[in-house]
């Protein structure tokens, strides 16, 4: 370390960095979240699109009425853990 910030100085440079740094990052959360709440207002959402459509959805719970297992059908768990919640 340089004899410069070495004793008292070291310790006010690094809390000083260290009070940069949050107030850098809480900026960045606090534009994060401005700039997610003006989209959803413009009715735009995050993520993926579902995979699973209307129809999908209702061929799938029509093989289950049926009988057919989950593993014969495919991935549909989320959709059947779904319906249970309705």
């Amino acid at each position: 370390m340089p004899p410069s910030l070495e004793g008292i100085a070291a310790g006010e440079h690094i809390e000083r960095s260290l009070i940069l740094d949050l107030a850098l990052a809480l900026s960045i959360v606090r534009k994060t979240r401005d700039g997610l709440e003006a989209a959803r207002r413009r009715g735009r959402v995050g993520g993926r699109r579902p995979v699973v459509d209307d129809d999908k959805r209702g061929a799938i719970l029509a093989r289950r009425q049926r009988g057919e297992s989950i593993r014969t059908i495919g991935v549909v768990h989320k959709t059947l853990a779904d319906t249970k919640d309705s």
